[in-house]
């Protein structure tokens, strides 16, 4: 133990984690930035420093060892409390600067955190994100713990309590991860989606709400979810290593797919949602609103189907 603790580096750990996930030398090598003969080395010492072979490479990926699984998940788990502790000390630091709480539902998770976390730290505000159903997002914006929820604002779910600024249109659409079959598919029909098995947001979501719709529109019965989950992105890996089928916004899928990491299918028809900033009306405006729903603009234009401006509305 005294001998692992001694050469195993947070390197060997980040290394370890990202190959498990990309499923692969040459796509580490690119998403770390590294040649493969790096990862490769890299791969041969923690191999030496574990003592087993953690996995093998297959033509259908990496399979991986038990030993190899515990290491990743341990790996996982030291990773996520050194981020922790890292933003427990940085937070220690800068002390009282304004922060500013952002909701954010399924639909909206990938354009809020690629925007407006490093945008708002340049401004010298302290960012926290918070990821939810619409329901409980909206209850803890309602209670005043969070500053702005981004999520759906169609006329047809609105309040009159809230303010709602819609910035753009999406809408849920089927992908699959290189272990599935149809990785090289473009289309399935809807009796096919029908036999897969899937990864769902919980039922009583808007997602799962449209995906059992698309079904019993056309007389099938829903598939039922293998996996129930409201993960996102952190879903991959599951996808990356077992043939499950997952509904993505569209927007997030179609950059994932640009990068490889998951193929987008046709055949399932889910309606396109206003997307926005939801506001407390009652509530004392924060400095900030403007200012993120000015950048979640900036975003959509020229990348998503973006409204027209319009003045806030309620129900």
């Amino acid at each position: 133990m005294n001998e692992l603790i001694r050469r195993l580096t947070m390197r060997h750990l980040r290394l370890l984690v990202t190959l498990y996930d990309m499923g692969g030398v040459s796509r580490t090598a690119r998403l770390l930035h590294v040649t493969q003969p790096a990862v490769s080395k890299t791969v041969r010492d923690l191999r030496d420093i574990v003592g087993d072979a953690l996995f093998e490479s297959t033509g259908e990926g990496l399979q991986w060892t038990p030993a190899g699984q515990v290491v990743v998940q341990r790996a996982r788990a030291i990773l996520r409390n050194v981020d922790d502790l890292e933003r427990e000390t940085q937070r220690a630091k800068l002390g009282t600067r304004e922060r500013f709480a952002i909701g954010t539902t399924r639909v909206a998770e990938a354009a809020v955190s690629g925007t407006l976390p490093a945008a708002l730290l340049k401004d010298g505000m302290l960012v926290s994100l918070h990821r939810g159903t619409r329901e409980h997002m909206l209850a803890e914006l309602e209670r005043k713990a969070l500053d702005v929820v981004f999520g759906r604002c169609d006329a047809g779910f609105r309040r009159a309590e809230f303010e709602y600024h819609p910035i753009y249109r999406d809408r849920f659409v089927v992908v699959c991860g290189r272990g599935h079959p149809w990785w090289r598919k473009r289309s399935a029909s809807l009796a096919a989606l029908a036999t897969q098995e899937w990864i769902l947001p919980p039922p009583g979501t808007f997602a799962h709400h449209v995906f059992e719709q698309a079904f019993l529109s056309d007389n099938l019965a829903p598939p039922q979810a293998s996996v129930l989950s409201m993960l996102g992105l952190n879903d991959l890996p599951m996808m990356t290593s077992h043939p499950l089928l997952a509904l993505f916004p569209e927007s997030e899928a179609t950059r994932l797919q640009d990068e490889g990491l998951v193929r987008c299918l046709d055949g399932l028809q889910t309606p396109y949602q206003e997307v926005g900033a939801i506001l407390l009306r009652d509530a004392t405006p924060h400095p900030a609103h403007r200012r993120v729903i000015q950048l979640m603009t900036a975003f959509a234009t020229g990348r998503l189907p973006t409204l027209p401006m319009t003045r806030p509305t309620s129900a």
